[in-house]
């Protein structure tokens, strides 16, 4: 097994030399044993291109890092030119091959009905604390601006991704998440890997914290690389909605874990179907232009239900736009920190969207984090 991508450019024959599989290298003592036991995730190098290398070795010189690297080729007007990964060609594959498997589910949860068969049950809540506290903010129906400040922690812990996937420039959202390892960030699986049969996954692929097109640095906190990608197996192969889940595990910036740095929401699952979120995202079309964070929040309920079987998908009431996926939805969020809860994946329509989608947060998003929070 290859160890992970350096975090310092030595030449440019190294990358050829890189797989698409998971490294434990790098990782703590328990990290090997929780890949070893969830099959049901997928994970990638992030690939930085030789076209970044050497935009980041023209600036920064032949000892250029990722980060520098991923500065370089990231530039305002790249990151400005990047299109929502929801307007890719391929999304709206996956979403027609979903839409076959969810009918499928739909209609074997009615017969289910039918025979009086249960759904089994999930295992227990996990809760995992979020780094710091804070106070209860005000709940909004509509998307809404809170216009925060660069350093407030809601603020330094969302972020927009750009990255290149199948040829194109995307763009997506992410927060960072709370874990052992103190590198993870929460995203949509669409924002790592295409989905599909042997889904491609994304290359420069890079997080900016409290990114914001108003300051004359919309990226205050730097660009910040990743080593990893991670999504559900069943969303790279399948393209299942359901599993629309997506990790990055990201090297340290100037010495310093992103958790440590700028403190990370918490995580939880199996908490019901049936709670109040707040959703964060950047979204990108009219009338929002992409470069400002903004919220919802309000009740979540299945997607579709019977009597008792429902979506593993849930819903709010939400006018964001395409570009917002990857975005958290956080239970009990005080103004600073929540648990992350949910993640941005679908709206109902393009023109005028009126509700958000995000994949239940069960044993799957558990088996995730595990296999996730130690590296």
């Amino acid at each position: 097994m290859l160890k992970n991508l350096p975090t310092r450019r030595v030449g440019l024959t190294a990358l050829a030399a890189l797989a698409l599989l998971p490294s434990a290298a790098m990782a703590a003592p328990h990290a090997k044993a929780s890949q070893e036991a969830d099959r049901t995730s997928a994970a990638a190098e992030n690939t930085i291109t030789k076209e970044a290398w050497a935009a980041g070795e023209k600036l920064y010189g032949a000892k250029v890092t990722a980060d520098q690297a991923l500065y370089a080729y990231w530039t305002p007007e790249r990151m400005k030119a990047s299109q929502s990964v929801d307007s890719a060609p391929f999304l709206e594959r996956a979403y027609k091959q979903y839409q076959a498997t969810d009918a499928e589910r739909q209609a074997q949860a009615k017969l289910n009905e039918e025979k009086g068969i249960k759904p089994p049950e999930q295992g227990p809540e996990l809760l995992i604390k979020p780094d710091l506290d804070g106070t209860k903010p005000a709940a909004k129906a509509a998307a809404f601006n809170p216009n925060l400040g660069s350093n407030h922690p809601t603020a330094r812990t969302n972020g927009k991704v750009f990255f290149n996937l199948n040829g194109s420039s995307f763009n997506c959202s992410a927060s960072v998440v709370n874990s052992e390892g103190k590198d993870t960030v929460w995203t949509a699986g669409h924002c790592v890997n295409a989905g599909q049969t042997n889904g491609a996954w994304a290359t420069n692929w890079t997080f900016v914290p409290a990114y914001d097109d108003d300051l004359a640095n919309p990226r205050p906190f730097g660009t910040w690389s990743a080593n990893q990608l991670w999504t559900k197996t069943a969303w790279k192969n399948n393209a299942d909605f359901a599993e629309d889940m997506g990790v990055a595990i990201m090297n340290t910036h100037n010495g310093q874990h992103i958790v440590s740095q700028f403190g990370g929401h918490g995580l939880r699952a199996n908490a019901g179907k049936n709670v109040f979120e707040f959703a964060f995202g950047y979204p990108g079309e009219s009338p929002f232009d992409g470069g400002n964070l903004f919220r919802c929040a309000g009740s979540s309920s299945p997607e579709w239900s019977f009597l008792f079987w429902s979506s593993d998908t849930i819903k709010i009431a939400c006018d964001m736009t395409r570009g917002s996926s990857g975005g958290p939805w956080l239970n009990g969020y005080d103004g600073n920190y929540g648990y992350l809860n949910g993640v941005n994946s679908r709206i109902d329509q393009i023109v005028g969207p009126t509700i958000m989608l995000s994949p239940y947060f069960d044993d799957s998003a558990v088996s995730l984090y595990n296999s996730t929070r130690f590296l």
